[in-house]
């Protein structure tokens, strides 16, 4: 992936229109901004493969996906970890697969393209999301591994239009787990935004 894409450092905004990328799955399938067609593409961008909050993310929006999928919303996930890391920490560990592709970028390309950075501050703010983090390894087993990342990664996600490839909706997180629902994307998708 490295050298293919222009880098913005500054975040994005809705209508915009989103950068274009090629990469490729743990899984093997290519995927650029045009995988989902004319249909809504939701990207969304994790922190690393062993991270609690994250597994408990990948096991949300894999439990939210149908109602994604439902108003023909396509999902990409991204992850800093590399490959081997994503299979044992993720696929071998959750007990309903990811029905959508997730592309290892441990160099943060596409991250860096989409101006998905790292947030010192978004420790303490981490602090009360402790309780998500203690369920993630308590009640779905998914223990924190190695940190295969930028430990101060933030997440974010960004839903683009199927059509025009223009950003309806660009959501940075401030803390190391966004607890926002993933189907309150829906709304612009209900309303015609595609």
């Amino acid at each position: 992936m490295a050298g293919q894409h222009k880098r913005t450092e500054k975040k994005l905004e809705a209508g915009q229109r989103a950068p274009a990328f090629k990469a490729v799955s743990v899984k093997g399938k290519a995927i650029s901004l045009a995988h989902a067609g004319d249909k809504p593409l939701l990207l969304v961008f994790l922190r690393y493969a062993g991270c609690p909050w994250c597994n408990l993310t990948i096991h949300r929006l894999t439990l939210e996906y149908p109602l994604l999928a439902k108003q023909g919303c396509k999902v990409v996930a991204f992850i800093q970890s590399d490959s081997d890391s994503i299979r044992r920490n993720i696929y071998e560990r959750h007990e309903i697969e990811p029905p959508f592709p997730i592309v290892a970028d441990p160099d943060r390309e596409i991250y860096k393209l989409y101006g998905v950075g790292r947030s010192v501050s978004a420790l303490p703010k981490s602090i009360i999301k402790l309780p998500d983090w203690v369920h993630a390894v308590r009640h779905l087993g998914y223990r924190q591994t190695r940190i295969d990342g930028d430990f101060f990664q933030v997440p974010a996600l960004f839903l683009v239009s199927g059509k025009t490839h223009k950003l309806i909706r660009c959501r940075y997180a401030t803390s190391f787990y966004d607890d926002e629902a993933f189907i309150s994307i829906l709304d612009p998708l209900l309303f015609g935004d595609r």
